[in-house]
């Protein structure tokens, strides 16, 4: 779904990531995390085509990928429309400019707006709505063209820890019953990891395969195999699944995990 190969972009002679090579298959669920600064935004951007790389290549096969920004609702809370109006902006290139929508374009709202658990609500003006139910719209608003591919920049930011629970059981849905690829920068690496495959970790210029301690308790490496059941037919074991879902992707990393385990390719950490 996406590949980055080389791929490094700054300002003049400041690298803010350098020789980044990055993959997403598809129907999968990553996390992106990091520090303030690191560069997470600006993967981002390299993926949906707002930053042109200085060298190296983004390739993303998705049709259709829908945006949530990292500024979400706080940018539009007091924009004077209602949930359904914000929601139909979304459908503005399928409407066209200065055209009124459709039957069609509103019952796709009202079928949006009830995937998301907001159909109660499309009448209410945005800043009547609880943080948690102002990402839910945003995040409406990204579904609406049905994309393939779905980004997300830090979408709990202002969001209590039960509001967050519940957007994460959405994304989990949208991902596990429709098919839909999902990568999300985020800070709340305990909260999530059930629910994605893995981490990619944004440092010192790159991107690595996170192997933090989280991901390497026995526990929630069984709680993530049950999360994806689907994901993984043809594994005879579940031991066979915890390689398969954390086997990295760039040839360095995995000659690291090679020596250090002495030759024993694919063992767990």
């Amino acid at each position: 779904m996406i590949e980055m190969k080389n791929v490094s972009f700054g300002f003049g002679k400041d690298d803010i990531l350098k020789d980044v090579n990055f993959i997403v298959k598809p129907q999968e669920y990553v996390g992106i995390i990091g520090a303030n600064g690191a560069g997470k935004s600006t993967l981002m951007k390299l993926i949906l085509g707002q930053l042109t790389p200085s060298s190296g290549t983004v390739l993303v096969s998705a049709k259709t990928v829908g945006y949530v920004p990292q500024v979400g609702f706080q940018s539009v809370a007091n924009f004077p429309a209602n949930v359904e109006e914000i929601v139909m902006t979304g459908l503005h290139r399928v409407i066209g400019m200065f055209r009124l929508p459709k039957k069609e374009h509103r019952k796709k709202v009202r079928e949006t707006l009830e995937l998301v658990g907001m159909e109660a609500f499309s009448k209410r003006m945005l800043s009547e709505l609880s943080g948690g139910q102002q990402q839910r719209v945003m995040i409406a608003r990204a579904l609406i063209c049905d994309p393939e591919l779905l980004i997300l920049d830090e979408p709990l930011t202002g969001i209590d820890q039960e509001a967050g629970e519940e957007l994460y059981r959405l994304l989990d849905k949208l991902n596990k019953e429709y098919g839909m690829t999902i990568v999300m920068v985020t800070h709340n690496m305990e909260q999530v990891a059930r629910y994605t495959n893995r981490f990619y970790h944004v440092s010192n210029k790159s991107v690595h395969l996170d192997k933090s301690a989280i991901l390497c308790d026995e526990v929630m490496k069984e709680k993530m195999i049950i999360a994806k059941p689907k994901r993984y037919p043809k594994k005879a074991t579940n031991q066979d699944c915890v390689i398969q879902k954390e086997a990295p992707y760039d040839a360095s990393y995995k000659k690291r995990r090679t020596s250090t385990n002495d030759g024993e390719e694919g063992a767990s950490c």
